[in-house]
This record gives C-alpha cells, sequence and structure tokens, in this order.
C-alpha cells in the first residue's frame, strides 16, 4: 500500500505539481460540514494530495456527522492534519474528537480543546440511563480514536465523561496534540518531513519538499445545508411544513401551503439527517417537475410553478455538487436549465389559459350570443323562434310579451330552451 501510495504521489509530481488541500470549518459540526470535508479528503485522494489541512473553529455538533467524518479520516489513506485555529479558536465537543482522529493535531496559542460530553436535546427528561449509555459509548469513541492515533486515551475519556477543557499547551503536554504553532503559515512550515504518531498505511512521516497550498472554500451546496442544519431552525421548518400540509388538506384547493410545506419537509429531513443529502436532492428535482407540470393543468395562478422553480433549483445545488471539478454542477448551468423550464411552462400555460378562453365552435352553446326571428309570440308561457335553420322554445328575459316576426338575440342557453331579448 505504501508502495502504491507513493508511486501515485510520485507520478502527481511528475504530471503536476501536487498541492496541499486546506479546508477551513468555523461552524458547527453538521451533515453541511460533513459533506464539506468527507468530499473534499475523496478529492484529495483522487489528486493524490500529499496531506490535507483542516482548520478547525468549532462548539461541537451532531454525533452522527462527527462519526462520518472520523471514519473517512480514519480510513483515508493519505494523511489529515487538523489545526485548532487562529488564536481564539476552539475545537469543543464534537470538534475535540475529529482532533484526536488527525494524524497530525495542532493548535495556536489562546485556543482549547475539550468539553466533549453528550448533549441531547431534552436531556432534562432523559432517564439516567439513557444518559450513561450515551456517555459510556461516546467515551469509547473517543478512547478508541485516541488509541488508534497514539493519543492519551484517559483524557480523551475525560473530556467525555466530565467535560474536561484544557488550553493549548497543556494538551501539548499531555499528549493530545503534536504541536503548538501560532499560524498557518508557520505550520506549513513544520509539516513536511513531520514524523506521525501512529503509521499511515506504513507512513510514517509527512511528504517533504511540497509547500504549495490551496484553500477550499465551502460549496453553495455545503453552505445552505450548514445554514438549515441548526436544530431549532430545523425543528421550526418542519413544523411550519406540517401546519402548512394540514392547512392545504382542511382546506383543499389553497395550493401554496401545500407547495411550502412540501418544500419545508423535505428540507426539514435534509438537515436531521433523516434523508441522505442527494436522496433529498432527488425528492427536490422530482417535486419540482411535479409542480411545474401540475401548473398546466390546475389554476394555480404560477404558485405551483413558483414552487416548483425552487425545488428544482435546491435539488440541482445538492445533487452532484462535490469536490472534484469533473463531477460539478455550474450554477450557471443550473439557472438557466431552471429559466428554460420556467419559460416553457409559462409558454404552455399561456395557450391552455387561451384555449379556456376561446369561444366555443361548436354544439348548442354556440347559439348564444346570436339572433333570431320570433315565429310564435313570446308570452309568459314561451313561444318559439327561428334560428339556422331550425325552431327553438324560448321565453323572454325579462318576462315582457315579445310580438311575431320580432328580432331577438339569444343571451343564454336554459334546459334547451333559449333565453331571449329583444333587438
Amino acid at each position: 500500500m505504501k508502495r502504491f501510495f507513493l508511486g501515485a504521489l510520485l507520478c502527481s509530481g511528475l504530471f503536476g505539481n501536487p498541492v496541499i488541500p486546506i479546508l477551513t470549518v468555523n461552524d458547527s459540526i453538521n451533515p453541511g460540514t460533513a459533506d464539506y470535508i468527507i468530499s473534499n479528503i475523496r478529492a484529495a485522494e483522487n489528486d493524490h494530495a500529499p496531506y490535507l489541512i483542516i482548520e478547525l473553529d468549532t462548539p461541537g455538533g451532531l454525533l452522527t456527522s462527527t462519526r462520518q467524518i472520523v471514519q473517512k479520516m480514519l480510513n483515508s489513506p493519505i494523511p489529515v492534519v487538523v489545526f485548532v485555529g487562529p488564536q481564539g479558536a476552539r475545537a469543543g465537543s464534537a470538534g475535540a474528537l475529529i482532533t484526536f482522529a488527525s494524524d497530525v493535531a495542532a493548535m495556536a496559542p489562546g485556543t482549547n480543546i475539550g468539553a466533549a460530553h453528550p448533549v441531547v436535546p431534552g436531556s432534562d427528561k432523559v432517564d439516567s440511563t439513557m444518559n450513561e449509555k450515551m456517555t459510556n459509548d461516546t467515551a469509547a469513541f473517543a478512547e478508541s480514536i485516541a488509541k488508534a492515533r497514539g493519543r492519551n486515551q484517559a483524557w480523551a475519556a475525560k473530556a467525555v465523561r466530565h467535560s474536561e477543557s484544557i488550553i493549548a499547551d497543556i494538551a501539548l503536554r499531555e499528549g493530545i496534540i503534536d504541536m503548538v504553532v501560532d499560524s498557518r503559515e508557520n505550520l506549513l512550515q513544520r509539516l513536511p518531513g513531520f514524523k506521525l504518531r501512529a503509521a499511515k498505511n506504513d507512513l510514517k512521516s509527512l511528504v517533504q519538499g511540497i509547500t504549495a497550498s490551496k484553500e477550499i472554500p465551502m460549496s453553495i451546496k455545503n453552505r445552505l445545508i450548514s445554514f438549515f442544519a441548526d436544530p431549532n431552525l430545523a425543528y421550526m421548518i418542519m413544523s411550519l411544513g406540517g401546519l402548512c400540509l394540514w392547512v392545504e388538506i382542511s382546506h383543499p384547493g389553497l395550493i401554496f401551503p401545500g407547495v411550502l410545506g412540501a418544500i419545508c419537509i423535505v428540507l426539514s429531513l435534509i438537515s436531521f439527517q433523516m434523508m441522505p443529502i442527494h436522496y433529498g436532492a432527488l425528492a427536490f428535482i422530482l417535486l419540482g417537475m411535479g409542480m411545474i407540470i401540475a401548473e398546466l393543468f390546475l389554476p394555480a395562478f404560477g404558485v405551483l410553478g413558483i414552487g416548483g422553480l425552487v425545488s428544482f433549483i435546491l435539488g440541482s445545488i445538492f445533487l452532484m455538487d462535490t469536490g472534484i471539478p469533473d463531477f460539478q454542477l455550474s450554477l450557471g448551468l443550473i439557472l438557466s436549465i431552471a429559466t428554460t423550464l420556467a419559460a416553457a411552462a409559462f409558454v404552455l400555460g399561456t395557450l391552455v389559459w387561451r384555449a379556456r378562453r376561446t369561444q366555443v365552435r361548436s354544439g348548442v352553446e354556440t347559439l348564444v350570443g346570436q339572433f333570431a326571428e320570433v315565429r310564435e309570440a313570446i308570452s309568459e308561457t314561451g313561444g318559439k323562434v327561428f334560428i339556422q335553420g331550425e325552431l327553438w322554445s324560448a321565453s323572454s328575459s325579462s318576462g315582457e310579451a315579445i310580438p311575431t316576426g320580432r328580432k331577438v338575440k339569444v343571451i343564454a342557453l336554459k334546459s334547451l330552451a333559449l333565453v331571449v331579448a329583444p333587438v
């Protein structure tokens, strides 16, 4: 494995200068940041990067997202460096676990790490047995990570069980991190050739002679998911979605509550990680296409069309936005296709609207608006008129008598009898 990795690295050096990807996480650990880290580690593997740096400043986050990130870091063939910085940053809770899982851990002066005790929403209502089970499980997880990376297992367990938090200098002394550096630039200078605590696929130190780096910002997809991943916001969105669907079901035909409710429900499912991001993207696209098609057949006055476009754009952004350039969807392409769909829906909708307003050209309804001649005087009991070569029963619209020979105009059709008014 080591020979393959070094050979791939050599080839990348021959056919292009290898660079060190740098990710910046200054948010909670959630599905958005997890996708950002995991997809870029995967991209770095495909590019045969010598190693990858994560600059971390987080108060913590979801344990499910943390486990996904840690699993990817532990199984990646390239070393992952975590730098808790800049000065004043912290690696709290989930951030501590991610730091434990790094191949090289660094902190800036004035930073802290720890306080990794699991917190459950509504924890005051969680019984002590369940709380103890979660704490023991998380502590064992932290110890296993620390052991895999040759770090202080005892302190890793303390950070979970007792919510301990320490500063950079003490973390270095306790064997939690590998170095204290005051800036990213100093970190890049010290990393080449740095000896790893635990070998990475037989790789015992970082590659030397590579100084070029490239910062990779979060994509629109990751920023959107990260924004909506706030538990309070996600809960409010789900509640709003449920309320809107209830309004639509109890008052059929309003349409707008149903559209808003469907979008909110899918978005909240992604935010709570109850639906994988790519499945959520597919759900958004199918929902959007369905709304756009339904706009052609229902009197929605554009509500379904606008909601469908919003859903289609969200789904397109979430679908194939990866860290690999060859598999990225251009935002311009997404907007172009959405605009084309909107134009097509508008044109088809206009044609349908015009067809509905077109005057009837066949059947008895065509008699309305035509002129006729009274052949049998029209009284209170009715009479006869001659129109288009036929005799029809007729009544006066005003109730007044109309004599024979008078010209009249058909203004309505009622029970196969014409309602006429004198001209």
